[in-house]
C-alpha cells in the first residue's frame, strides 16, 4: 500500500472516531431519562416571598414526581435580572428551571443596558398564576370610583400622588393618569409595599397601585377602598370592584404573572415533560392554597399557550412601555 493511501485511511479513520466521540454525548442525552439528576428551580427574588413560597411548594411536589432531588435556589437583585442570568448561564437540559414573573417584560426600558429578549432567550413551560394590579386610596377619601378620584384630583391644589413599589406598577400609574385627563401627577417609588401601604393610610400619597393580595383584607376591614383592577374581567375577590376598563380607564400590562421557563435550546420533549409534571403540581391542595394567598388566579397552561401569550404580551406592551417608559 502507497504511504499517501495508507496516511489517507488513518486520517479518515481519525476523524470517524472523532465525530463519534463528539456524537456520543449528545446521543446519550437524547436517551437518557429526564431528570437524570437534581433540578434547580432558581427564584430571582428574596426567600420568604410569595412567589419563593410558591417555587418551594411546586419543587416539593415535583422531587416526589421524578424520584430526584429538586431545590429551590434564591438569586435576587436587579428587578429578577440576576437570577435570570444564572439560569441563561446553565446547559439547555431542563436541569435548571426558572421562575420568573412579566416585570422582565419591561427590562428593555427600565434597564436598557441589560442585553435580554424574554422571546428568544427563554423557552416558556407553564404560566403559574396571575394576580391584578388595584388602585386602593385610604377608606376615608369621598371618592367611590376611578372617575369621582379623578375629578378630586383635578381639584386639588397640589399634583396627584401615585405610590408604586414596582416597574408594573409605575407603568400602570402613568397610564391611569393619562387617561384620567391629570395635568399634573406625581409617582412616588416605593422599594416595598409596606412603607408605600403606610404612606397611603397616614394621607401621605393619594393612590397604591399594589397585587391584590396586598388589597383585599385593606379594603375588606375598610382601612382603604379598592376603586378599580387591572384584569380583563372582574376579580373574583373583589367582585364589586369595576375593572379598570369598565371605569373608562383602561390600560395595558395591568396583571403580573408569574410562570415557569428554561433556557432557549431546550427539547421539546424535556419542555413538555416539565410542563406536564408542573401542571399535575398545580391540582394539589396546597399549591392552590399558596397561590389564592397571593391573591392570583391558577392558570397551569401549556407551553405552546404560554408562548403564545408572551408573544401577545410583547407586542401590548410595546408602545405604552415606549410611551411611559423610555
Amino acid at each position: 500500500m502507497r504511504p499517501r493511501t495508507r496516511f489517507a485511511m488513518r486520517a479518515a479513520w481519525a476523524a470517524a472516531v472523532a465525530a463519534a466521540l463528539v456524537a456520543a454525548p449528545s446521543a446519550r442525552a437524547q436517551t437518557e431519562p429526564f431528570p437524570s439528576r437534581t433540578v434547580t428551580v432558581v427564584v430571582p427574588y428574596a426567600a420568604g416571598g410569595g412567589t419563593d413560597a410558591l417555587a418551594r411548594l411546586i419543587a416539593k411536589d415535583l422531587s416526589a414526581q421524578w424520584g430526584q432531588p429538586v431545590v429551590v435556589e434564591n438569586r435576587a437583585g436587579a428587578d429578577g435580572w440576576v437570577g435570570t442570568q444564572r439560569v441563561l448561564q446553565q446547559p439547555a437540559d431542563g436541569h435548571t428551571l426558572l421562575v420568573q414573573l412579566n416585570s422582565m417584560l419591561l427590562w428593555r426600558w427600565a434597564m436598557p443596558e441589560v442585553k435580554f429578549d424574554p422571546a428568544t432567550d427563554l423557552r416558556h413551560v407553564t404560566k403559574l398564576a396571575s394576580t391584578p394590579i388595584v388602585a386602593l386610596v385610604k377608606g376615608d377619601v369621598p371618592a367611590g370610583s376611578m372617575r369621582e378620584l379623578f375629578e378630586r384630583c383635578r381639584a386639588a391644589a397640589k399634583p396627584c400622588a401615585f405610590g408604586a413599589s414596582t416597574v408594573s406598577a409605575q407603568l400602570a400609574a402613568r397610564q391611569l393618569a393619562d387617561a384620567g385627563a391629570l395635568a399634573t401627577s406625581s409617582i412616588v417609588p416605593y422599594k416595598g409595599t409596606a412603607p408605600m401601604v403606610t404612606d397611603l393610610l397616614g394621607g401621605h400619597i393619594d393612590v397604591a397601585l399594589v397585587s391584590a393580595n396586598l388589597a383585599v383584607p385593606l379594603h375588606s376591614d375598610g382601612r382603604a377602598k379598592a376603586l378599580g383592577v387591572g384584569t380583563p374581567a372582574r376579580y373574583p375577590r373583589l367582585p364589586n370592584v369595576p375593572t379598570f376598563a369598565e371605569a373608562g380607564h383602561p390600560i395595558k400590562f395591568g396583571t403580573t404573572w408569574y410562570g415557569i421557563m428554561v433556557r432557549a435550546g431546550t427539547p421539546d420533549a424535556i419542555v413538555a415533560a416539565i410542563s406536564a409534571a408542573v401542571a399535575k403540581a398545580g391540582t394539589k391542595a396546597e399549591v392552590l392554597a399558596s397561590i389564592d394567598a397571593q391573591g392570583g388566579v391558577p392558570v397551569f397552561n401549556s407551553a405552546e399557550a404560554f408562548t403564545r401569550e408572551m408573544a401577545e404580551d410583547l407586542r401590548d406592551v410595546t408602545p405604552v412601555g415606549e410611551k411611559y417608559l423610555k
